[in-house]
């Protein structure tokens, strides 16, 4: 695999920004190719799949692009108060600059989305706002009731929350546990979420389970024993990318 750090002038932020993308270098595998859009958390950046987990080898000889944008601290979402737009960034810049530069399965069936804590929410949300656009779904140890969050609980963890949400997240357009119930679930992608016993994001994760199963949408989930860290994230990537392979078809099912 071949490993490269982008910088891109971003439309939607207004700002210079980066990504790092794994993708196949052997003759024989031509493309197209499958994308994975692979999201970090909140107290880092796009550099660090590839420093804290071995992604680049976990994918060798993969029909697949991983692609790892830049998502600051922004929840992957256009803020309330106008002042950055990092979902548009997602949606609109880095996938139409991947669509434009690598030979990528431009379309649906080719593009799958994931991430951790909230790059997991990030990867729910913008997924199931933009059913589209992606295939499948994965999210490890995901914020997914972030915007359920009393205002002043989530400022604590997060002190962008109100510039970013709005004064009550609850219920609208950036929540996961909303979003589901407005739109057409026969276009709903395939859903994977799992979540460490003893990660303090575990009753999200519950929540949003039985949120699902409520709701009879098809989604896998899954508890491991492990906390909110990397050795958890590292060992189960590799499940992910084994549910992405099989949902995009890089392999035999």
């Amino acid at each position: 695999m071949a490993f490269a750090t982008i910088q891109y002038q971003s439309r939607s932020l207004q700002k210079a920004s980066s990504l790092n993308v794994i993708f196949p270098d052997d003759p024989a595998m031509p493309g197209p190719w499958g994308a994975f859009y692979l999201l970090h958390g909140l107290s880092d950046d796009h550099t660090i799949w590839a420093r804290r987990t071995s992604i680049e080898r976990y994918v060798a000889g993969l029909p697949l692009v991983v692609v790892m944008p830049d998502g600051g601290r922004g929840w992957y979402t256009n803020s309330a108060d106008g002042e950055t737009a990092y979902e548009d960034d997602l949606v609109k810049d880095v996938v139409g600059l991947v669509d434009r530069t690598f030979p990528v399965k431009a379309e649906r069936a080719g593009r799958a989305i994931g991430g951790l804590s909230m790059g997991g929410y990030g990867a729910i949300k913008v997924s199931l706002k933009h059913a589209e656009m992606f295939a499948s779904i994965n999210s490890h140890s995901g914020a997914i009731g972030f915007p359920r969050l009393d205002p002043e609980k989530a400022k604590i963890r997060s002190p962008e929350a109100h510039r970013i949400f709005g004064a009550s997240a609850k219920g609208g357009p950036e929540d996961p546990f909303a979003i589901v119930e407005r739109i057409d679930h026969g276009r709903i992608p395939a859903i994977r979420i799992d979540c460490g016993t003893d990660d303090f994001l575990i009753d999200q994760n519950r929540e949003f389970h039985k949120h699902l199963d409520d709701l009879h949408i098809p989604h896998e989930y899954q508890e491991y024993p492990g906390s909110h860290d990397w050795v958890y994230w590292d060992l189960h990537i590799r499940e992910a990318l084994a549910f992405h392979a099989r949902n995009l078809k890089l392999v035999k099912a």
